[in-house]
């Protein structure tokens, strides 16, 4: 029995377990009692899998949009590591201010430390930093951080960090070979500063909420306008742009603006489709790309052309029993251009995707920074209906 796509398959057994007393006329089998009952279950499980749906699925307001005035702030400071196994700064580096009875040698570096200090944290709490070397160091594992203050952009002190350097890299050298692996540079201390000072915040401020969407869509801010006015029971939120939704703070609202935060935060929107990006990242050869970006048909094609350069040396030598001359090394290039493969041609159909595309450079063996090209060539001749970002 074939289902449609919609119905969830769990609810097909809801159907079959619907059944009526036996009777021994088939006639009554298609009584009017039993039409309209099978008909109320088979509405039931359409609502049910439409509920269900992928298509209908709805996203809280606390993940779709950020409130105005209780954003994060970045700190940054500037410090000392020492403990280092002569893996630091060399004396020459270390010319800013230090702590006293600190010199800067290969045990020690000099750093900057960073942060964010998220809004409603108070004085107390503790947060993670990051620690990147700004001198010579060469790796920073087994340092600890000697305690450095962190400054807003007001230029107050709103945290201190110190603590022993977690570092995720991997930095090992030798006489003739070293490895590597991330960086060795640059560390974490998890909950390594403590907040000294709270971040001022401006809810509410003026009367009103103001969401930031995360994606700005028209569509979804208007939804979600809708979601909040149809929660309150009045007409309270409206859309600014399509990134901004107003939210009108009530008089009698509990708690005033944090109280309406709190309440709408939960409520569910269903969040418009997003526009159509194609994303391409040369230097790591990345594409990302949602698999239904539409293509105007086009045809492409595509020269393989490989240069080849090979370096050699060799001996020259004057010949036996000469006075005159000496052995030299001259070196030899030799350059080969091999185009053998010729060019193959993509033909894209009507209704074509970004994702049929990738498949079929895929199985003609194009190279990833190749198709990063043939994107782009499409997207000059307007045969890509999305965006395309080039990172």
């Amino acid at each position: 029995m074939s289902v449609s796509p919609l119905i969830n398959p769990r609810l097909v057994k809801l159907r079959r377990v619907i059944t009526c007393p036996r009777s021994s006329k088939t006639s009554n089998l298609t009584s009017a009692p039993l039409t309209e009952t099978f008909m109320k279950s088979l509405a039931l499980a359409i609502l049910l899998a439409l509920a269900t749906s992928p298509a209908w699925a709805q996203s809280r307001i606390k993940d779709m949009a950020t409130i105005e005035g209780m954003g994060d702030a970045a700190l940054v400071g500037y410090g000392m590591v020492v403990g280092l196994s002569g893996t630091g700064d060399t004396p020459l580096v270390g010319r800013g201010p230090l702590p006293p009875g600190v010199r800067v040698g290969r045990d020690a570096a000099q750093v900057m430390v960073t942060a964010r200090l998220p809004a409603g944290a108070g004085a107390g709490s503790r947060m993670d930093v990051t620690i990147a070397a700004i001198g010579d160091a060469r790796n920073l594992s087994g340092g600890v951080l000697l305690p450095t203050a962190l400054e807003g952009g007001n230029g107050q002190v709103y945290a201190v960090a110190e603590g022993r350097l977690a570092v995720e890299g991997l930095a090992i050298q030798g006489r003739s070979q070293s490895i590597s692996r991330g960086s060795a540079t640059t560390a974490h201390i998890p909950g390594g500063a403590t907040i000294e000072r709270e971040l001022p915040t401006a809810l509410g401020q003026g009367g009103e909420l103001r969401l930031r969407l995360r994606n700005p869509d028209f569509t979804t801010a208007k939804r979600m306008a809708e979601t909040i006015n149809a929660f309150q029971g009045q007409r309270l939120a409206r859309i600014k742009d399509n990134g901004t939704i107003i939210v009108i703070v009530p008089e009698s609202q509990p708690d005033g603006a944090a109280g309406l935060a709190a309440a709408i935060e939960g409520l569910r929107v269903t969040a418009d489709q997003p526009a159509s990006k194609v994303v391409v990242d040369a230097a790591s050869g990345a594409i990302v790309a949602g698999l239904d970006v539409r293509l105007s048909p086009a045809a492409i094609s595509h020269g393989a052309l490989t240069i080849r350069v090979t370096e050699a040396h060799q001996v020259s030598q004057p010949p036996p029993f000469s006075s005159s001359g000496a052995t030299k090394v001259v070196p030899r290039s030799s350059i080969d251009v091999d185009d053998s493969k010729g060019s193959s041609i993509i033909t894209i159909p009507p209704g074509g995707t970004v994702g049929d595309l990738l498949r079929r450079l895929n199985a003609a063996q194009i190279s990833t920074l190749d198709q990063i090209a043939i994107l782009q060539a499409l997207r000059s001749a307007g045969g890509l209906e999305g965006e395309l970002v080039s990172r």
